[in-house]
C-alpha cells in the first residue's frame, strides 16, 4: 500500500535509531561543591565530539528488531494454501476391514491416512465453519455431530477405530442427508405440505478406498459431495480368500474343505496354503499359482477325521506369504460331530414323504418320525413341541392348535396364526418363478412339474417367495420368532373321507422334489453338519441353537472374552459380539462343555480386491476421486504485528528499570 517514497522513508528508520546510539550530549558546564555523588555520570563530563563509540546496548538491538517486525508486517508476508469451500462439512470416514491395508509409504495403513487428511482439512477450517463426522463400514456410526469446536472434531477423529467389517456406504449417507435434505409433512386438516426444517446445504467429504457398493435410488440433494480416493495409486499386491465351505461326507467324495483363491494384483501370484485342523497342520499345498486379476478353487481332503469325533473342530485354513491386507488370508470353519436332524412328520399315509426319507442321503441327515395326524392331540407331542425336542415338523394338510418350538413345513395348509392368509384353491396353477438363490430351493427346478390346484399365500412382512404361479404366491417361508415357516400352497396327494387317493401334483415323480426334502432337512431340521457356516460376518447376529435344552450358555471369542446368554425358552440364543473373524466357542454353563464351534468369516471378494476406485456412484450421480478446494493465501503480518507489541512492552519494561537504577 506505501509507494516508492514511503518504503525508502520507511527504509531510513532503523539506521536513523543506530545513529542515535552514536550521538554524544554536550552539556553546559556547571560549578558544583563536589562530584562524589555523581560517579555515574562522570563520562559525560568529558565531550570532545559529536559521536561516540558504539557499546553494547539491550534497547537498540530491541529497538532496531521492533522496526524490522513493523517493516516485514507492511510487505505483507504469506504463503499459499487451500481452503475449503463452504462454511458446512460432513466428513465421511471409511473404516471397513480393505482400509487396514498397508499399501501406503511407511506401512501406513490406509485409516490413518484418511484421518490424518481429515485433520487437515479441519485445521484449514475458518472460525465460523461447522462440520461433523461419520464413520461407516456395514453401519454408519455418528462420531461427532455440527460442531465449531476444531479440537473436539480432531479428537472424536482420532478415536474412529479399524474393524474387519465389509463396506456398505449407503446408510452413512442416509445419516449425513439428514439436515442437509429435510424431510416434508403434511397437515390432513389444513390439506398443505410443509417442510419439517430449514434445508442446510453441506459438503460431503468421502474418505474411502471405494470398495463400498453403489447406492442406488438415491438423491444427494443439497449435498456437494467431494470423494478422496485413499490408497496407492498402483495396483496393491494382495492375494486372498474369498469362500471358504466344507462338505459333509454323506457323498462319495468324503470330507473336504473348498476354498477360493483370489489374486486381486496386475501379476501372477505363486502362494503356500495350509489347511490346519484343531491347531495342527493338517495339509499344504505349496507354489499355487493364480493368476493376474484371477480366482481359482483349492480343495483338501479331510477323510478319518469323523472316526469316532465326539467334539467339534476348529479348522483354519491360512495362506503363508504376507501382503499388504493380511485380513483376508486367513479362513476359518468347523467340523462338527455327526448328528441326525430329528424330525416328525405328520400325514395321513403319505407315500412320496415316506419314499423320500428312506433313500440314504436323508436317511443320514435325519432321524425320521411319522404320525399321524391325531397325534397332535397327545400330551407326547404337546410335550416335546413345548421342550423343543424336534428340529422341524412337516405338518401335511393338518394344523396344529399352537406352533411348536422349532421349524415347520405347512403342506396344503396355513400357520393356525393370523399372519398366515390363503386364498380359495384356483385351477389351473402354472408355475412362472422360483427363487433358486434361496437355500430352500437350490438346484430345485420346476419347469415341468404340473400342480392342479393351489392356494394363493400372503404371510407375514418378511416373507420371502419361493415359488410364484400364475394366480400369485405358492410357496413362501417367513420368520416367527427364532424360527422360520414354510408354507406349500398346494397339496400333493388328498384324501378323501372314505380314503380314497387322489393326486394334485406330479412334483414327487420329477428329481427336484427328493433335493426339495432334502434341502428343508439340511434349512431347516439343522442338517448340514460340517459347513463352514461362511454366512455368518464381523458385526452380524447369531443365532445359536444348542443341541440340548440350555438355560444359560457362554459364548468365548477368539480373543478370550466370554459373555453369557439367556436362553429365550426356544432352545435359541442370540450373539451380538461376533464383530472380528475367529472360531467361537459356545459352552453349556450347567455341564462346563464345550456344546459347539462357529465360525466367523469376511470372505468378500469387494474388500480383499484392493483397486481404488476412481469414482463411486450414488444414485444417478458419478462422483470423480476429486480434491476440491480454493486458492488461499495465508497471511502472516497479524503475527508480525503481535510479535513487535511485545518486543515494544519489553524494550519499555528495560528502560524504565535502567532510569529507575
Amino acid at each position: 500500500m506505501l509507494g516508492p517514497m514511503g518504503w525508502i522513508l520507511l527504509g531510513l528508520v532503523p539506521p536513523m535509531i543506530l545513529l542515535l546510539y552514536f550521538l554524544k550530549l554536550r552539556r553546559m558546564p556547571l560549578e558544583v561543591p563536589s562530584t562524589y555523588l555523581w560517579t555515574k555520570t562522570i563520562e559525560d563530563l568529558h565531550v570532545n565530539s559529536i559521536w561516540q563509540r558504539l557499546r553494547n546496548s539491550l534497547l537498540l538491538l530491541l529497538q532496531i528488531l521492533l522496526a524490522l517486525l513493523l517493516l516485514l508486517a507492511c510487505l505483507g508476508p504469506g504463503c499459499q494454501g487451500q481452503k475449503l469451500a463452504g462454511d458446512r462439512f460432513i466428513h465421511l470416514i471409511d473404516q471397513s476391514a480393505s482400509m487396514s491395508a498397508t499399501d501406503l509409504p511407511g506401512g501406513q495403513t490406509r485409516l490413518e491416512f484418511a484421518k490424518q487428511e481429515a485433520a487437515k482439512l479441519i485445521d484449514s477450517m475458518d472460525s465460523g465453519d461447522a462440520a461433523m463426522i461419520i464413520s461407516f463400514s456395514d453401519r454408519a456410526n455418528v462420531q461427532q455431530s455440527y460442531t465449531r469446536n476444531r479440537s473436539l472434531l480432531k479428537r472424536k477423529l482420532a478415536e474412529i477405530q479399524q474393524t474387519q467389517r465389509s463396506s456398505d456406504i449407503g446408510e452413512a449417507l442416509l445419516a449425513a442427508s439428514g439436515l442437509a435434505n429435510p424431510g416434508r409433512t403434511s397437515d390432513r386438516e389444513s390439506e398443505r405440505d410443509v417442510q419439517v426444517a430449514d434445508a442446510l446445504a453441506a459438503s460431503l467429504i468421502i474418505f474411502s478406498d471405494g470398495a463400498v457398493k453403489d447406492v442406488a435410488n438415491f438423491s444427494l440433494g443439497n449435498l456437494a459431495p467431494e470423494y478422496r480416493p485413499v490408497g496407492a495409486l498402483d495396483v496393491p499386491n494382495n492375494v486372498g480368500i474369498t469362500a471358504f465351505a466344507i462338505s459333509d461326507d454323506l457323498d462319495s467324495v468324503g470330507l473336504q474343505a473348498f476354498a477360493q483363491i483370489q489374486n486381486s494384483d496386475d501379476e501372477d501370484h505363486s502362494v503356500d496354503v495350509e489347511l490346519y485342523v484343531n491347531g495342527e497342520i493338517h495339509d499344504l499345498q505349496n507354489a499355487f499359482e493364480v493368476q493376474a486379476g484371477d480366482t481359482r478353487g483349492i480343495s483338501f481332503d479331510l477323510s478319518g477325521l469323523l472316526d469316532g469325533l465326539e467334539s467339534p473342530l476348529p479348522v483354519r485354513l491360512e495362506i503363508k506369504d504376507p501382503d499388504v491386507y493380511l485380513l483376508d488370508n486367513v479362513a476359518y470353519g468347523t467340523i462338527q460331530p455327526p448328528r441326525q436332524a430329528r424330525v416328525l412328520v405328520l400325514t395321513r399315509n403319505n407315500p412320496y414323504l415316506q419314499y423320500v426319507f428312506e433313500t440314504d442321503r436323508l436317511a443320514k441327515l435325519s432321524q425320521v418320525e411319522f404320525k399321524e395326524p391325531g397325534f397332535l392331540q397327545t400330551k407326547e407331542y404337546r410335550d416335546n413341541a413345548m421342550l423343543g425336542v424336534y428340529d422341524c415338523v412337516i405338518f401335511d394338510q393338518c394344523i396344529p392348535e399352537a406352533m411348536p418350538q422349532c421349524n415347520t413345513v405347512f403342506i396344503g395348509s396355513v400357520p393356525p396364526n393370523d399372519q398366515w392368509q390363503a386364498s380359495e384353491r384356483e385351477f389351473p396353477t402354472l408355475v412362472v418363478d422360483t427363487d433358486d438363490s434361496h437355500p430352500l430351493m437350490y438346484n430345485v427346478q420346476m419347469g415341468n412339474v404340473l400342480i392342479i390346484e393351489s392356494t394363493r399365500l400372503s404371510g407375514p412382512q418378511a416373507m420371502v417367495t419361493l415359488m410364484e404361479s400364475t394366480a400369485g404366491p405358492i410357496m413362501g417361508v417367513g420368520p416367527r420368532g427364532g424360527f422360520e415357516d414354510l408354507v406349500i400352497g398346494f397339496p400333493i396327494v388328498e384324501y378323501s373321507d372314505q380314503g380314497e387317493e387322489a393326486h394334485n401334483s406330479d412334483w414327487p415323480n420329477h428329481l427336484s422334489f427328493p433335493l426339495f426334502v432334502q434341502n428343508v432337512v439340511i434349512a431347516l431340521g439343522g442338517g448340514a453338519r460340517f459347513d463352514a457356516n461362511q454366512g455368518t460376518r464381523p458385526g452380524e447376529l447369531v443365532n445359536i441353537r444348542t443341541v440340548v435344552p440350555s438355560s444359560t450358555i457362554t459364548v468365548r471369542d477368539p480373543e478370550g472374552e466370554t459373555v453369557s446368554l439367556g436362553s429365550r425358552g426356544d432352545r435359541r440364543f442370540v450373539y451380538g459380539s461376533a464383530d472380528s473373524t475367529g472360531i467361537y466357542s459356545v459352552i453349556d454353563q450347567a455341564s462346563n462343555r464345550e456344546q459347539q464351534l462357529f465360525p466367523v468369516n469376511l470372505l468378500d471378494p469387494r474388500e480383499s480386491n484392493l483397486v481404488v476406485r476412481e469414482k463411486l456412484e450414488v444414485g444417478y450421480e458419478e462422483i470423480a476421486g476429486t480434491v476440491e478446494s480454493i486458492p488461499e493465501t495465508r497471511q502472516f503480518w497479524p503475527w508480525l504485528v503481535l510479535f513487535a507489541l511485545i518486543v515494544l512492552i519489553l524494550e519499555w519494561f528495560i528502560y524504565n528499570r535502567r532510569v529507575f537504577i
